[in-house]
């Protein structure tokens, strides 16, 4: 018997199509769906490049900073810190240092560390703002409050002007009084005889009532005082003036007789040939105003321009040290553009000798790495009327000038201390700086241009 197949019937051919359409949907379905499954993990995949991108710059950028803050002198010209340095999932980072070299001697000076970070093709900036303060901003500077081994105390009288900083702990009797901001490494105040304060609301204790129109810090960061000065050395020999003895300088003197005063010179001459010829320098001719000596120094005159004098000993004040434009009581008159910077790696003497009897006047920034600056035999002879310093110092320890009965002076000099506000803006030529780099502000960018 012979079988015939039956022809398709309208309904089997409709189901067919209708299955036809179906596996096309699910082929379509599945293409969209393997499609955005493909877009998801491109996406997150760039989302993940991107935040690796930032944070390599993020850590190239700190990495940056603690390798400023080791070098021995801040940068002092644009360079590339760190150059495609590799980091996690093989993205680099690539820091640039950029310095603000436009104010020469600011008392700020500004750096931009420039970070770039990238993986897979994208590319993330960031840019931290960076500052160092010279030392000079500060009207007083103390490593500690003593005098090598006793503390020594703020007292009622006692007016300080411009900022005060100390890595140790102060000490104040009565209501002395400070129109600037203080700071202190110490967690703690004392107030006389011993009261200890550890918050700035405590005051007052006892009788005592410091002042403080600028409020006050404790717990304030360290600041380490240098113990040398190669870079002031190495500027005097290239662009100023160096010598390798102890050495005599009258400000604003030329030749050989002493009554030729000149503004605007300096002479010098080694201080044992007290019959030598003297070396006449022009003072605005030096590239770096800076005069160094490895042995003592022994200064007097009248300053006309912008000079740090340095010793690796000893600076010994023999007379009076002023400005050109300061006024009788050695206060720097409107306009006045005369700087001057005293650093000595060891002490700032106020000598002992007839021109210093009868009240002594010093317009400088002074600086003395070990230990102090002071009074030579503050504790004998008549006293010696008034120490006016228009100016600031700072010093390892802080040294006596003169001792009191009563209130009443009996040797050395009553203080009248005064901070030139000038120096907030700018320093003597090369005044040594704090050596802490401060964040001054952050920003995440895609502008390559210098900030400066």
């Amino acid at each position: 018997m012979k079988y015939k197949t039956p022809p398709i019937s309208g309904e089997t051919g409709h189901a067919l199509f209708v299955v036809l359409i179906l596996v096309f949907s699910m082929f379509i379905f599945g293409a969209g769906f393997f499609s955005m499954v493909g877009h998801e993990i491109r996406s997150s995949q760039a989302k993940l490049d991107s935040e690796r991108a930032f944070w390599l710059a993020e850590g190239g950028k700190e990495r940056a900073l603690r390798y400023l803050s080791e070098l021995h002198t801040p940068p002092t010209s644009d360079f590339v810190v760190f150059q495609d340095v590799i980091g996690p999932g093989n993205g680099t980072y690539t820091v640039h240092c950029l310095v603000d070299t436009s104010a020469a001697w600011s008392v700020v000076k500004a750096f931009m560390l420039d970070s770039v970070g990238r993986s897979q093709g994208i590319e993330r900036r960031v840019r931290q703002r960076v500052r160092m303060t010279s030392f000079a901003q500060y009207a007083m500077f103390t490593d500690e409050e003593t005098n090598g081994s006793v503390a020594l105390w703020y007292i009622s009288g006692d007016h300080v002007e411009g900022r005060l900083h100390t890595n140790g702990t102060f000490h104040f009797a009565g209501t002395p009084q400070f129109t600037g901001r203080i700071t202190s490494s110490s967690d703690h105040m004392i107030g006389y005889p011993n009261y200890r304060v550890d918050d700035m609301s405590d005051w007052p204790v006892g009788s005592n009532a410091p002042r403080f129109a600028a409020g006050a810090e404790l717990n304030a960061p360290m600041i380490e005082m240098p113990t040398d000065l190669p870079d002031l050395r190495h500027l005097s020999m290239f662009g100023g003036v160096f010598t390798g003895v102890e050495t005599d300088i009258e400000l604003g003197f030329t030749g050989v007789q002493a009554a030729s005063r000149t503004p605007g010179w300096l002479r010098y001459r080694a201080h044992a040939d007290t019959h030598g010829d003297w070396v006449s320098v022009e003072i605005a001719t030096l590239s770096d105003g800076i005069f160094y000596s490895d042995g003592d120094v022994y200064i007097k005159g009248v300053l006309d321009g912008e000079l740090t004098v340095a010793s690796q000993r000893d600076i010994r004040i023999i007379d009076d040290v002023t400005y050109e434009a300061s006024n009788a009581a050695g206060a720097p008159q409107p306009g006045c553009n005369d700087l001057l910077g005293l650093v000595a790696e060891r002490n700032i003497v106020f000598a002992d000798n007839a021109a210093n009897q009868n009240n002594l006047i010093v317009n400088a920034v002074l600086m003395a790495l070990d230990t102090s600056i002071t009074v030579e035999n503050y504790t004998s002879g008549a006293p010696r009327g008034t120490l006016t310093i228009w100016g600031g110092l700072i010093q390892k320890y802080r040294g006596a000038v003169g001792q009191f009965r009563n209130g009443t002076i009996i040797h050395g000099y009553q203080k009248d201390y005064h901070y030139d506000s000038r120096v907030t803006g700018r320093t003597p030529p090369s005044f040594p700086l704090t050596g802490v780099y401060e964040k001054a502000g952050w920003e995440e960018t895609w502008d390559a241009t210098d900030p400066f």
